[in-house]
């Protein structure tokens, strides 16, 4: 698989703050490839300095094996979709697509067949002669898209194009853009700080925490099997625990939790962990099961608080050792079985949905 985007050793300090602390990774050809973390951590930065708006303090950058680290922004064969959009508000939506095509020399001819395709591939060629200010926040992105596409860069950079837009709309755009990415064939590269948003669309996500990589990988991958507590905590809700490593075997290992239960976890799955050795346990809501009492189940506790959120309803649990636990059902046929404020209830999960934590 060839490389895009080659990330070397790259450093940012501004003053004696490190935006970037020797970061190293490669974005493969025609990739969405996603840059997530919360803010502060880098991910800006980083986006920044493949464009050429900011240079690293050390490390390199290479666009498919060319240094460019170097070298100005407008000699990047990159385009950025920004925030705001940065829409020409004198020009027409043509006139916006067709800007930088007239930066780049394109003659007339076809400049404007080149700003055709893009308004039809953004379904905008109706509204050609239409202004900014005549156009919804989607349609604006639509356009912003447009342009940043039309002189066919290599590599396209979005910086948290979506964060304008209410929730519908997102959601909508999200798909649009998945969708133009694997039309185009162009690498791109996301950043966000939205988990779902990261989740949706990438092909692969790396999270960033206070300038270093936490993680790199696909987003089931990231979601289920997170590689420390930072990344579990930060996509999705997880329930954390304290547990014992009681007895580590050939192929599997006991784990004796706070709550009671011993679990049998294979080796395989596990981080390197110790017999006597502390280790914190990461459970994700969902896989709970919650029943009544009666059932054959492992652990009793008493509703605290629940959320009803359409799909699904939150629980709130609290076990008899005073341990808070989160439990989410999936509200899946209509006059579902439903629990009470105080009601005891039994929890059960698979020892393959726990996760043993490196810190």
């Amino acid at each position: 698989m060839s490389e895009s985007v080659q990330i070397k050793n790259i450093s940012k300090r501004y003053g004696s703050y490190e935006a970037a602390k020797n970061i190293s990774f490669d974005i493969h050809d025609n990739e969405f490839f996603t840059l997530l973390g919360p803010s502060g951590c880098g991910k800006t930065t980083l986006l920044r300095m493949i464009a050429g708006f900011e240079m690293p303090n050390a490390g390199e950058i290479k666009l498919h094996g060319s240094n460019i680290h170097q070298l100005p922004a407008h000699k990047r064969r990159v385009n950025t979709v920004f925030q705001s959009y940065a829409l020409f508000p004198h020009m027409t939506l043509a006139e916006n697509v067709a800007f930088g095509l007239e930066m780049i020399h394109w003659d007339k001819e076809k400049r404007q067949q080149r700003v055709k395709e893009m308004l039809k591939l953004v379904h905008m060629e109706q509204y050609a002669n239409r202004y900014p200010f005549q156009l919804s926040g989607g349609q604006q992105q639509r356009i912003a898209l447009a342009r940043a596409l039309a002189p066919e860069p290599e590599v396209l950079l979005l910086d948290e194009p979506l964060s304008a837009l209410d929730l519908k709309l997102r959601q909508a755009m999200r798909e649009e853009l998945q969708l133009l990415q694997r039309k185009t064939g162009i690498t791109f590269i996301f950043v966000t700080h939205d988990q779902e948003e990261a989740l949706a669309m990438s092909d692969r996500i790396c999270v960033l925490a206070e300038g270093k990589i936490q993680q790199i990988d696909t987003p089931v991958n990231i979601y289920e099997n997170p590689a420390n507590k930072f990344v579990a905590d930060f996509i999705g809700e997880t329930n954390f625990m304290s547990a014992n490593v009681l007895d580590k075997r050939e192929s599997t290992t006991i784990i004796e939790t706070s709550f009671g239960v011993n679990l049998t976890l294979n080796n395989a799955d596990l981080p390197t962990v110790s017999t006597g050795e502390e280790v914190t346990l990461s459970l994700r809501p969902e896989k709970i099961t919650i029943n009544k009492v009666g059932a054959e189940m492992a652990i009793n506790g008493r509703i605290s608080h629940s959320t009803y959120m359409g799909g699904h309803t939150h629980y709130n649990v609290v076990l008899d050792d005073g341990f808070n636990i989160k439990v989410s059902k999936r509200n899946s046929i209509s006059d579902d079985v439903t629990y009470d404020q105080d009601e005891v209830v039994s929890l059960s999960f698979s020892p393959n949905s726990v996760r043993v934590l490196n810190e």
